[in-house]
């Protein structure tokens, strides 16, 4: 009876404790090249390079991206995203009462010169 009631409280224990949910996270860092630096070179090469991140993001099963960084160096622009698999909190309710946040793809012409 002893072992039967061990065995009990063994299988009780593994099955109340929950695994784990972990999400996959990666940083990934594109480059494009850049042949000049006017707005419209510039724009360019920044939908390149994040349009080439974004692919490497949904190859690997990431749907969530999240722009890092981007630099625009003298031959070059790059992008560091963040991706992920787990999908985004519940925070954009709540920034949203802070004011407005800039809409991807808008405004960054002459904002980045």
């Amino acid at each position: 009876m002893r072992w039967f009631s061990c065995l009990a409280l063994g299988l009780l224990i593994v099955t109340s404790v929950g695994a784990p949910a972990l999400a996959r996270v990666a940083l990934i860092q594109t480059m494009a090249p850049l042949q000049d630096h006017t707005a419209h070179s510039i724009r360019a090469a920044l939908e390149d390079a994040v349009k080439s991140a974004v692919k490497g993001a949904a190859a690997m099963g990431l749907s969530t991206v999240k722009l890092n960084q981007a630099l625009v160096l003298e031959d070059m622009v790059t992008v560091q995203i963040v991706a992920t698999d787990k999908e985004p909190q519940e925070q954009d309710d709540q920034n949203s009462e802070k004011g407005p946040s800039p809409v991807p793809g808008e405004g960054f012409g002459d904002s980045f010169l």
